[in-house]
């Protein structure tokens, strides 16, 4: 992949991925309007547990297929990518169709028991009913990411979310659903007629590419479930493992918050609070690095299959060193500006209350981003899966230990502590595998000027300019201080890596 195609294609993924997270908050906007705090801490809670089975319909598929069907394109194998590619779609529908079949039967227990709450059993029935779509999506999502055509998922996604929303407007409009049990049922029906028009799509992209980049001539291909189990084998279990505790983590804080003195519903508004407003507020912005962070786990792969050590570590100093200073502004929006996100998203001085506590963090959070990104294209994505699980490990006992002495605070403190733990082991890491220095002063300390002087400066200029919009207001605050931040950042800082050798 070329500077320029790479670049491009990055600019119009990270134009979708910001789209869909625009449109997904204005959608988390709407449902919290009508279900509330209470209402989002329960829709949340079902998506815990159904992110469980997610992970272990799908974990780590989509990288093995990328990292295999890379290999076949550079060792000139394109005939056997078609065998390639079906048999991980034999192997992915038939664990997804297993789960699936397991969720639906237990989903009455699980609602029980888990969530508190029987009557939430029909969301995880309908939320089962899409993961072998989920599953297959995924592995043609690695295929389009090795072929470079990211756009055709990115296509597929976009047409996801719309349908979801759309549907989700519909059934409230339509059959005005009462009580948060039913609106959730409502929600969750949209999105599993999401997953399947997104299916739909990505397997019209697929046939057509297929015609296009690979031969008539077809030949099995070999070493597919050795491939499986050395790339995708050890993602799912320490995935799943991960899961099962973030999925823990999250039934817990309720539960525990109860046993601190809230009662259910209190519990729950809290946990909607944080989980469900501000944490996705949070990782908003993310999505300017996540399309870059994925295009490059197939450019730094091939870079290491070359042995080009300088060119490796040239792609992680640069990459690095703009995550970090990404990081560092939005930390420095969120500070100032965390009242408006909150009111211009929920309506909610409280979610933005949080989003301003969390802010110090956000550097680290969206540093982790890239970081896995290009451990994962070094073939290290047992050392990051492995950082992974025992940060969640550790989330879930201080969890148990803390929150019913010391409330919601406390659950602040081990956000900080663990994002903090995580950063640092994988960080640490990628740069003894790649033989990068960092600069303190020109990754870390002009950057943090930078962000500082920029949203100083812009909220000085416009105290007393304010907009009726809350969206327009947010926007002109964020936009003005990019530009300032832009202008000094490429201006003074200039960042730079070096290697050690």
């Amino acid at each position: 992949m070329t500077k320029q195609k790479f670049l491009l294609q990055g600019a119009i993924l990270t134009a979708v991925s910001l789209f869909l997270r625009i449109t997904n908050m204005g959608y988390r906007s709407y449902l919290s309007q009508k279900i509330g705090s209470e209402g989002m801490g329960l829709y949340q809670l079902i998506f815990s547990v159904f992110m469980l089975t997610v992970t272990l319909s799908t974990s780590g598929i989509s990288l093995a297929v990328t990292r295999m069907v890379s290999a076949a394109i550079a060792a000139g194998r394109r005939e056997s990518i078609r065998s390639t590619v079906a048999r991980c779609f034999g192997f992915c529908l038939t664990i997804s169709l297993c789960i699936a079949a397991v969720l639906f039967f237990l989903a009455g227990p699980a609602a029980t028991v888990f969530l508190d709450n029987p009557d939430a059993a029909p969301c995880l029935r309908i939320l089962g009913l899409g993961l072998p779509f989920m599953s297959l999506c995924t592995c043609m999502k690695g295929y389009f990411l090795a072929v470079d055509e990211s756009l055709s998922t990115a296509a597929s996604d976009t047409l996801e979310q719309i349908l979801t929303i759309l549907a989700t407007v519909y059934l409230f409009w339509h059959f005005s659903p009462q009580g948060i049990e039913a609106a959730c049922l409502a929600a969750m029906a949209a999105s599993t007629l999401g997953e399947m028009t997104s299916f739909l799509c990505s397997w019209t992209a697929y046939r057509h590419s297929l015609h296009k980049n690979t031969p008539k001539e077809k030949v099995k291909s070999k070493g597919v479930l050795k491939g499986l189990s050395h790339i995708a084998l050890p993602c799912t279990l320490s995935s799943a493992a991960r899961s099962l505790l973030n999925t823990s983590e999250n039934l817990l804080i309720p539960k525990e918050l109860q046993k601190f003195g809230l009662n259910y519903s209190a519990s729950l508004s809290q946990y909607g609070l944080l989980q469900g407003m501000a944490m996705p507020m949070l990782y908003f912005p993310s999505s300017f690095l996540t399309s870059f962070a994925s295009l490059l786990i197939p450019k730094i792969a091939k870079e290491r299959e070359l042995h080009h050590g300088k060119a490796v570590a040239h792609i992680t100093g640069k990459a690095v060193s703009y995550a970090i200073a990404f990081g560092l502004f939005f930390s420095a929006v969120f500070v100032v500006f965390g009242q408006s996100w909150g009111n211009a998203f929920y309506h909610s001085e409280s979610a933005g209350e949080y989003l301003r506590v969390l802010a110090p963090i956000v550097p680290l959070i969206y540093l982790d981003v890239v970081v896995d990104s290009l451990l994962k294209g070094l073939d290290e994505q047992f050392n990051s899966m492995k950082y992974n699980f025992s940060d969640s490990l550790i989330r879930v006992l201080l969890v148990l230990c803390l929150l019913r002495f010391f409330g919601m605070e406390s659950y602040i403190c081990i956000l900080f502590f663990s994002t903090i733990f995580n950063a640092a082991l994988s960080l640490h890491r990628l740069l003894k595998v790649t033989k990068v220095r960092l600069s303190l002063l020109k990754n870390v300390l002009l950057p943090l000027l930078c962000a500082v002087l920029s949203v100083a400066i812009t909220n000085f200029l416009l105290s007393g300019f304010s907009l009726q919009n809350a969206f327009l207001q947010l926007a002109l605050q964020t936009i003005f201080s990019g530009a300032i931040f832009t202008f000094g950042f490429f201006t003074v800082c200039q960042p730079e890596s070096r290697s050690k050798n």
